[in-house]
């Protein structure tokens, strides 16, 4: 039993080989944020926000565009948790044709009730987004205003990956069942765009993001193959910009892996990374995870991971020891 668990794990090492694209960061701007769509008759768009709260609470926020066999739908998701546990999870599909969807802002509305809104703060230069809906006996109004620069690039296969808010300050309240929970902590949101069916080539990918006092870090694994992954790590300064980290310098290590939802799935994740002026290091543990089957073929673990380490860029050190939120898309 032992040797078979080590043999899944070295699996999920990656035997250090990576692609040879470089995932490039560029500057963006609010309207990157809007509905892209595509030119493809198969596509999916994405919007995405999470946030750690105060109390041991956390939440994740998405609408999702499927377009695909004449049909195009509209998923908007909320998740609750507490301590890492699943609390509520709430799903709601619409037609395209009753969700206004903005091509200049980011900007959503569902049956004419906004539920996503990005505006510039053209004081302090700040994103700041609202998010308001209700599903069932769930109603949520929370408020990201952004504190560290956005930036976006496109990925080897095409598709693009916006991290708007790669750090926010969140509060606002969660009802649920006439239940009120004021909430306020740290939150995050990206967008993807133009991804079209020829990403389900890769096997899938992980992805996370940490936090330190001043800083906040992206890091990203694509699958290409079991052996081949495109790594990217990008370190967010707070009110300041973004420092790419090279894929050679990115050493990315899973293990404890176990069966869980008839796959293996890691539960433990190291990070060890080096750029210009950066030393990184970060040991991520499994609280607990969260598994939604995305059609037949695709499959979905959010990870609470207790994760500690530190980041020294230049002089200056910092320790990283809180719960972060990730992910493992598994596609096959």
């Amino acid at each position: 039993m032992n040797n078979q668990k080590n043999r899944k794990a070295q699996m999920y090492q990656f035997e250090g080989k990576t692609d040879p694209y470089v995932f490039t960061p560029q500057a963006l701007t609010l309207a990157d944020d809007a509905f892209h769509s595509s030119t493809s008759l198969q596509f999916t768009e994405w919007w995405y926000f999470d946030a750690v709260l105060h109390n041991g609470y956390s939440v994740q926020f998405s609408v999702r565009v499927l377009s695909g066999l004449k049909l195009s739908l509209v998923f908007v998701r909320f998740d609750m948790y507490k301590d890492g546990h699943l609390m509520v999870h709430k799903t709601k599909m619409h037609l395209l044709r009753d969700v206004k969807l903005s091509r200049e802002t980011p900007h959503i509305q569902v049956a004419g009730k906004q539920i996503m809104n990005g505006t510039l703060d053209k004081k302090t230069g700040d994103f700041i987004y609202n998010i308001s809906l209700t599903i069932d006996e769930l109603t949520a109004s929370l408020q990201f205003i952004g504190c560290s620069k956005g930036w976006k690039g496109q990925h080897y296969g095409g598709d693009w990956w916006a991290v708007v808010l790669p750090q926010a300050m969140v509060s606002g309240s969660v009802i649920i069942n006439d239940e009120r929970i004021d909430v306020q902590g740290t939150g995050y949101h990206d967008h993807n765009w133009d991804v079209q069916i020829f990403a389900l080539k890769n096997l899938g990918w992980f992805w996370g993001k940490l936090n330190s006092e001043t800083y906040s870090m992206n890091w990203a694994a694509i699958m290409k193959t079991r052996s081949c992954i495109q790594p990217v790590l990008i370190i967010n300064e707070k009110h300041k910009g973004y420092i790419p980290i090279q894929p050679k310098n990115i050493d990315l290590q899973l293990g404890d892996v176990r069966r869980e939802n008839g796959k293996s799935i890691p539960h433990r994740f190291s990070i060890d990374a080096e750029g210009e002026q950066v030393v990184f290091h970060v040991s991520m543990k499994t609280i607990d995870t969260h598994f939604v089957r995305i059609f037949p073929f695709m499959r979905y673990w959010r990870y609470h991971l207790q994760c500690t380490g530190s980041i020294t860029v230049g002089a200056k050190q910092e320790p990283i020891n809180n719960v972060f939120i990730a992910e493992f898309l598994k596609i096959r």
